[in-house]
């Protein structure tokens, strides 16, 4: 196995970042360093990062029920709530991230490959949210999300309003992203007036959290799990 599969299988990252570690003289086989992007692992091997043996995690696949109030960072100082304290598995990180207050779909795995291309822009994963927002969206709002809004930071959103709907001062607005923006609906809605009141993740990349109430997590079935690694040309 090529030594940066061999790593990123080990839970360093993706295959990309394993590449940094291997060029930057981090790695050892059997005691020596290497540096050479193609050299090969064979099954008798033993690997080291900074000195530590690696071997590679048994892979997990999970899709969370995100609730409210829990962040999905790894590290946290300020004592807050963290997606992974419902797992109990520190080897599995969330797929990118979702605001604090932003709850629903959350994909979480140990793959650090299929995790980099899913967050990637290149791959156009799609991710639909349900909002709840002050006031009602014109038919002028929603061309103008579909045709690109600028969101600051010299960023560009776009979106695809599936449906809307109005309920006296407020809408319930069902969203399609593919870029993956920090913060991206909330700043879409913001930018153009509308306050957020709540948001939802209801799908990533066709899956949904159906049967899970809010924190329950299930293991991805192989078909979903091959669902993800096709959509990003692992398969």
């Amino acid at each position: 196995m090529r030594l940066n599969r061999f790593l990123a299988q080990c839970g360093l990252g993706s295959r990309r970042k394993c590449e940094e570690l291997i060029q930057s003289g981090r790695v050892k086989i059997n005691g020596i360093i290497t540096t050479n992007l193609a050299t090969q692992v064979e099954k008798t091997d033993r690997v080291y990062i900074n000195d530590q043996a690696v071997a590679p995690l048994e892979l997990r696949y999970v899709i969370l029920n995100k609730p409210s109030d829990f962040i999905t960072t790894m590290r946290e100082q300020f004592g807050r709530k963290k997606v992974s304290d419902l797992l109990n598995d520190p080897s599995v990180k969330p797929v990118g991230r979702l605001d604090m207050t932003t709850t629903g779909v959350l994909i979480m795995t140990n793959d650090g490959e299929l995790a980099f291309r899913l967050t990637h822009p290149k791959y156009a994963i799609a991710r639909v949210y349900q909002a709840t927002i002050s006031g009602d969206v014109s038919a002028e709002n929603k061309s103008r999300i579909a045709a690109g809004i600028d969101v600051g930071d010299g960023q560009i959103a776009h979106g695809r309003i599936l449906a809307s709907r109005y309920l006296e001062g407020y809408s319930r607005v069902t969203i399609e992203l593919k870029e993956g923006l920090n913060r991206e609906v909330r700043r879409i809605f913001e930018t153009l007036g509308h306050k957020v009141i709540s948001l939802d993740r209801i799908s990533f990349g066709g899956l949904l959290y159906a049967g899970l109430e809010r924190g329950q997590w299930r293991n991805l079935t192989e078909h979903e799990v091959s669902h993800l690694k096709k959509l990003v040309g692992l398969e």
